[in-house]
């Protein structure tokens, strides 16, 4: 309190406790805690009378204004010194949590870790407080789920996305390698890429990746020779382009063509270089067998259910990573012995009903209040009903050189060698088109064709359906 006025009106005494009755204090002196000054706060009113009762720990006082915007720090939250169950936020988050939970099919560990999350995250909230997402992700060092928390935080608007666009992040690391012009000119085309204009749709983060990745190595060159985009001329893209052959010369092309008719369009360069450019006919080549090593790797790589019935579908019946993704359970009738994929009802084989018992019985085990219809789930889905992304469907396969799509393609290939080369068969037997069905044809005739080498497997590759072996998925 300010020491002039506490001197000439309480006669040089310290003040203690509430002020004495009589006194009438017109100021008052604010202090920093831990600046040195010896400051007493007033006790509360339970102790001056005699009755100590526990006060409520809360970072701000309800309806008090913070003095400083400083990042909290939850990691260093004490549950029996902090937590604050009567917070009127607390209680209401919670109550929001169980509403989530049921309409979404959460299992009572995802719920009671977000409750545990929400006690730490809301004990000292007070009116108008607001979590960013890195606050609130300081809770998993606690051992709590982050984005299904966050997902509770912004149901009841408390949440700040802080987290930084992984897009704009890759986009910002590869405009430095440009000149600052061609990086601006660059930079304006990717946005307009992905957040469309008034006559064009905005298109995937994805198309926007692969039409920058084929045309930058010809802008870093050119980034060297010329400082804006108005000085290439249609001879250095044909330079460039003569580097490349077959897809990545149709690829680079397709992007450059795309920034400059932007370009062009937007008035940031006179003349499209690229005008009337061709990219030739580019041969799709035709598939050819993947080495039984590969295979037995991928086998023995999967070890999870859902890893071997991925596995089995794609070697088996030639499933696509497309297809795995939409399949639902309505897809699956296990006592008709029947399969739809990609809408094409199959004979379900002996090897893949075993697989898809087991599977069905550990995905029941571990979700079993999920809403998601999909077949597959992972970690994330299973409590939301989105499907399962290419990574995980990939990710027993990293570093084996082969993939789901490689194996489903060399089984039509196998198809199409032991039965013979008919693309009728093969369009009926997988559901594909006549296009992919005559050219695993003409792959399969050409191969006959070929006398075998030595090396060439045999017949040990993964089995069709009707002699599929029980043993490597045993």
């Amino acid at each position: 309190m300010c020491r002039t006025q506490a001197i000439a009106q309480l006669g040089k005494m310290r003040l203690r406790g509430p002020v004495p009755a009589g006194v009438k204090l017109e100021h008052w002196q604010l202090f920093l805690a831990g600046f040195g000054y010896e400051v007493h706060s007033p006790l509360p009113q339970e102790q001056v009378t005699g009755h100590a009762v526990a006060v409520p720990l809360t970072w701000q006082l309800p309806g008090q204004l913070s003095l400083f915007s400083w990042p909290r720090d939850f990691t260093r939250f004490i549950r029996a010194t902090h937590a604050n169950p009567g917070n009127p936020a607390l209680i209401h988050a919670r109550a929001v949590a169980r509403g989530l939970a049921e309409a979404r099919g959460w299992s009572h560990h995802l719920v009671d870790e977000i409750d545990d999350a929400l006690v730490v995250l809301l004990s000292g909230h007070a009116p108008g407080d607001r979590l960013t997402y890195t606050e609130i992700g300081h809770v998993d060092r606690l051992g709590y789920n982050v984005s299904r928390t966050a997902e509770v935080i912004a149901h009841l608007g408390l949440l700040d996305d802080d987290r930084v666009d992984t897009t704009d992040r890759w986009l910002t690391g590869k405009l430095t390698l440009l000149a600052a012009a061609i990086a601006e000119d660059v930079q304006a085309w990717a946005s307009h890429l992905r957040h469309g204009g008034p006559r064009s749709r905005p298109r995937a983060s994805a198309t926007m990746r692969n039409y920058l990745g084929a045309a930058l190595p010809a802008l870093i060159s050119w980034s060297v020779r010329y400082s804006h985009l108005r000085e290439v001329t249609r001879d250095d893209v044909r330079e460039h382009l003569d580097t490349l052959v077959g897809l990545p010369r149709k690829r680079c092309l397709v992007g450059l063509r795309s920034l400059f008719r932007y370009c062009k369009r937007a008035g940031r360069i006179f003349r499209n270089p690229t005008a009337r450019l061709s990219a030739g006919n580019v041969g799709s080549g035709l598939p050819m067998p993947i080495p039984d090593g590969l295979l037995a790797q991928a086998v023995r790589a999967c070890t999870t259910p859902a890893q071997r019935l991925l596995l089995a579908l794609a070697a088996i019946h030639a499933a696509r990573p497309v297809a795995l993704r939409d399949m639902m359970l309505d897809d699956v009738d296990l006592p008709g012995r029947r399969l739809t994929i990609n809408g094409h009802a199959r004979r379900l084989d002996e090897v893949t009903a075993i697989l898809l018992e087991r599977y069905l019985a550990d995905r029941q085990r571990r979700w079993p209040h999920t809403l998601n219809r999909h077949l597959f789930l992972s970690e994330q889905t299973g409590h939301d009903q989105r499907p399962v992304s290419d990574w995980w469907l990939d990710k027993p396969l990293q570093g084996l050189n082969v993939t789901l799509k490689q194996i489903s393609m060399d089984r039509q290939l196998e198809e199409a060698l032991n039965h013979g080369p008919d693309a009728l068969h093969l369009a009926s037997l997988f559901g594909i088109g006549e296009r992919t069905a005559m050219r695993y044809a003409d792959a399969a005739r050409q191969l006959l064709a070929t006398p075998p080498a030595p090396s060439d497997r045999a017949s040990s590759s993964i089995s069709s359906a009707n002699a599929a072996p029980v043993a490597p998925f045993s």
